[in-house]
C-alpha cells in the first residue's frame, strides 16, 4: 500500500531571514500605530456624552437627547477598539511564533478600528440635539 501525497506533511519552507525582519518591524510598527489609533479613538468618544449638554426640556423624538442610548454608542465603540487592537496583536504573535507572515495583522486591526469609529461617530450623531 502506497501513501498518498495529501498524508505525509511537507516540512515549511525556509524563509529569507531578511523578509522575516522586515515582517517582524513592519508588524510591530503597525501594531504601536494600532494602539495609538485605539487610545485616540476611547479618547474621542469620551467626549461624546457632552453632546447631550445642549438638551433641553421637552419631548424629543426618536434617539434625539437619548442617553442610554448615546452612553451604549460610546460603549460599543470603546469595546470594538479594545478588541480590534487586542485581537490582531494576539495573532501577530501567534504567527510569529509559528513562523508565518504575520504583518498584516496589526493592518487589520486599524481598518476595523478606523470603521468602527466611523460608524459609531454616526449614530452617535443620531443622539445630538438639532440646533
Amino acid at each position: 500500500m502506497s501513501k498518498s501525497p495529501a498524508a505525509s506533511p511537507q516540512p515549511a519552507p525556509k524563509r529569507n531571514p531578511a523578509l522575516v525582519a522586515l515582517d517582524l518591524s513592519a508588524g510591530f510598527v503597525l501594531g504601536v500605530i494600532a494602539l495609538f489609533i485605539g487610545l485616540a479613538i476611547v479618547g474621542v468618544t469620551g467626549s461624546y456624552p457632552g453632546l447631550l449638554d445642549a438638551c433641553g426640556t421637552g419631548p424629543y423624538e426618536g434617539m434625539v437627547c437619548n442617553e442610554g442610548y448615546l452612553s451604549t454608542v460610546v460603549f460599543v465603540i470603546t469595546a470594538i477598539a479594545i478588541f480590534a487592537f487586542a485581537i490582531p496583536a494576539g495573532m501577530f504573535v501567534v504567527n510569529a511564533i509559528r513562523k508565518r507572515t504575520a504583518w498584516y495583522w496589526p493592518l487589520i486591526g486599524i481598518a476595523i478600528s478606523v470603521a468602527a469609529f466611523y460608524a459609531g461617530t454616526y449614530f452617535a450623531s443620531l443622539a445630538a440635539p438639532t440646533i
